[in-house]
């Protein structure tokens, strides 16, 4: 019955081609300026004091229990993930434009506090100097609950808490136009995780390889993660994806009034039962694939966090190449025409050379620059100069994580 309903549910979300939009999630860590640590959730230049101040100026307070855990205002919510990790989640919208107002007025609300706290809200792709272990788990169930399933699996739990991304969630419109976008999505992941690649540093050490990212997702033991092992078949449509999150474990379950721990499946727990549509999107919700479903769309969510104005660039990207129907055909000839070695080689290849891993008969950069000119002359004509930051990276060579890494240098003096 459960796969039935997730079935359901995933086709109750289908939206027509012409009312397709867009919902986007841009990641920050908040570190202290001094010394690039993390910002506890608690105490007085707290996390939790920063969700406070928001409250003070207009913004609506989210409460777990007694913890403010998050605000929203208008078509913004902001929230946080396990690590404290801030999100700025803007509600669907088919403007490129609506989205940058809408995050260059959040940033502006935060500036001048920032200041005087003497602390930064960093758009990078991995805690700069604090460790996974170090950072304290936010008071929100969902992150707890994980951490601990989490906590034997180094990788899963590096991700979960010290991991940041820029999430773009795409509508689909049927079950074959769902498998198009993510059958395109996970195989060129690597690609777009490489060309926007923004890890400078992991664990307080310089990381010298690339999209750290993707090496985290591959080093994941969880089976939370491991959607590849039904993505390499002919077909993945509702059904498939259903298999994958029945499969996966559930990680907790109520009982007598309590949330507990638990080793099963979802489909062991929830098999029998009759879920209402909020625990149907609980369920879908507790799995962590590069490309997740819930009742938002489809989360491509294997970009790194990045700085304004790249974060419009890349949203920019994907509305050109996914949600024109010449350009979806295209890619979706292009990747099911890849042969299973070349695939299987993309992802090893990106963490050892980025953008000059081999790829096909080419490489990464190659590729990267055909998906920008396919992409950019298909937005609207107010919307096309948004990709233009992508300009520097793909010809100029001018990586992301070594931009960032030199604002931390110049933060620590260095």
């Amino acid at each position: 019955m459960l796969k039935e309903q997730i079935v359901a549910s995933l086709k109750k979300n289908e939206v027509a081609h012409e009312e397709f939009q867009m919902g986007v999630s841009f990641g920050h860590f908040l570190i202290n300026r001094n010394d690039l640590k993390a910002v506890p959730f608690e105490g007085e230049q707290g996390i939790e004091s920063l969700l406070e101040y928001l409250t003070r100026n207009d913004w609506e307070g989210l409460y777990e229990e007694e913890a403010l855990i998050g605000a929203q205002k208008g078509n913004a919510t902001v929230l946080l993930q396990a690590g404290g990790q801030i999100e700025l989640q803007i509600a669907k919208t088919d403007s490129l434009k609506v989205i940058d107002k809408t995050y260059l007025e959040f940033l502006q609300c935060l500036g001048s506090e920032l200041e005087a706290r003497n602390q930064l809200l960093l758009s990078v792709g991995y805690q700069p100097m604090s460790k996974a272990e170090e950072i304290a788990t936010v008071p929100m169930a969902k992150a707890q609950l994980l951490a601990e399933a989490l906590k034997g699996d180094k990788a899963a739990l590096q991700a979960l808490k010290g991991a940041s991304k820029t999430v773009v969630t795409l509508d689909y419109a049927h079950s074959d136009d769902f498998e198009k976008k993510y059958r395109i999505a996970h195989v060129l992941a690597p690609v777009f995780a490489a060309l926007l690649d923004n890890v400078p540093v992991l664990d307080g050490e310089d990381y010298n390889q690339f999209v750290a990212g993707i090496a985290l997702q591959d080093d994941m033991k969880t089976a939370l993660a491991k959607v590849e092992n039904i993505i390499t078949g002919h077909s993945f449509k509702y059904a498939q994806y259903s298999n994958f999150v029945a499969n996966a474990p559930a990680i907790a379950v109520e009982e007598n009034g309590q949330i507990v721990a638990t080793d099963k499946t979802n489909e062991a727990v929830y098999d029998d039962i009759n879920m209402t549509e909020d625990q149907v999107a609980g369920v879908l919700d507790m799995v962590m694939p590069e490309i997740k479903v819930t009742n938002r769309g489809l989360e491509l969510s294997f970009v790194d966090a990045l700085p304004y104005p790249l974060n419009m660039a890349y949203v920019a990207l994907i509305k050109g190449l996914f949600y024109n129907v010449d350009n979806l055909n295209a890619l979706n000839e292009f990747v099911t025409n890849l042969s299973a070695e070349v695939k299987d080689n993309l992802r090893q290849s990106v963490i050892e050379k980025g953008m000059e891993a081999k790829f096909n008969e080419g490489n990464v950069r190659e590729v990267a620059k055909d998906l920008y000119f396919m992409a950019t002359p298909q937005l609207p004509e107010g919307e096309q100069h948004y990709t233009q930051p992508l300009d520097a990276i793909i010809f100029k060579d001018i990586c992301p994580k070594n931009i960032t890494k030199r604002q931390l240098a110049a933060m620590q003096g260095k």
